[in-house]
C-alpha cells in the first residue's frame, strides 16, 4: 500500500491562497457581466454569489458591500494612464490619450458606463466613488503628463489642462457610446496635434489695444 501524502500547512496555506484568487477573478467576472445586463440597482450579492458559485460570505470577505465590489470589477478592466519622462512631450502626451480612447472604447466598459452612470444619478455615494476612484485617478494621471508639457515649453503656460482632458473624453465617450467605435491611433495623433497647435487657454488671449 502506498503511504498517505500529508500535505504541510506551507503547502495548505499555498492552495487556499490559489483557491481565493480564482474564486476572486470569478466574483470580478460575474459582477461585470451582470453589471451590464441587470444595472447596478438589480444586482445583488446574492445573485452575483450564485453565478459565480461561491458563497456570499466569500465576496464579504474582500468586499465590504456592493458598491465596493462593482467599483473594483469596472476598475481591474482600465489600464493605468502611462506616465514615464521619455524626453519627447508630444510622444507622452500620444501615450496618454491613446490609453484614454482604449479605456473609453472598451467594449467591458460601453456595456457598464451607461448603468453605472444611471444608476450614479440616483445613489449619490455610488457617483462620488465612480468619480474619485476611476475618472479622477485616471485625470491626475494625464494631469502629470500634461503639466510636464507646460514646463518644457510644448503647452503655453495657460493651458486649460482640465478642458484638454474633458474635451477628449467628451469625445471619445461620444464615439464610443453612440457609434460603439474607439478612436484608431491615427485620430488619436491628430487630436493631439490639434491640442499642441491650439489647446483651451485659461486666459482670453485677448491682446489690449496699442496706445
Amino acid at each position: 500500500m502506498g503511504q498517505k501524502r500529508i500535505l504541510s500547512p506551507v503547502s495548505d496555506e499555498r492552495g487556499q491562497r490559489m483557491r481565493d484568487l480564482e474564486a476572486r477573478e470569478r466574483i470580478l467576472s460575474t459582477t461585470l457581466r451582470m453589471l451590464g445586463a441587470l444595472g447596478y440597482s438589480r444586482l445583488s450579492i446574492g445573485g452575483i454569489a450564485q453565478e459565480a458559485a461561491v458563497g456570499k460570505a466569500t465576496i464579504y470577505r474582500s468586499w465590504a458591500n456592493k458598491a465596493a465590489l462593482v467599483l473594483d470589477a469596472v476598475r481591474v478592466q482600465l489600464p493605468e494612464v502611462p506616465v514615464a519622462d521619455i524626453g519627447d512631450s508630444k510622444e507622452e502626451i500620444v501615450a496618454v490619450a491613446e490609453t484614454l480612447a482604449e479605456i473609453y472604447g472598451s467594449p467591458k466598459v460601453r456595456l457598464v458606463l451607461p448603468a453605472l452612470v444611471s444608476d450614479a444619478a440616483a445613489d449619490p455615494d455610488l457617483g462620488r466613488r465612480l468619480r474619485e476612484e476611476l475618472i479622477e485617478q485616471r485625470k491626475k494621471q494625464s494631469v502629470v503628463v500634461l503639466d510636464r508639457a507646460v514646463e518644457r515649453g510644448a503647452l503655453p503656460q495657460d493651458t486649460d489642462i482640465s478642458a484638454v482632458l474633458d474635451m477628449w473624453a467628451g469625445l471619445m465617450l461620444f464615439r464610443s457610446l453612440f457609434y460603439s467605435v474607439s478612436l484608431d491611433k491615427q485620430s488619436v495623433r491628430n487630436l493631439v496635434s490639434a491640442t499642441l497647435a491650439s489647446p483651451p487657454r485659461t486666459t482670453s488671449g485677448d491682446q489690449p489695444p496699442a496706445g
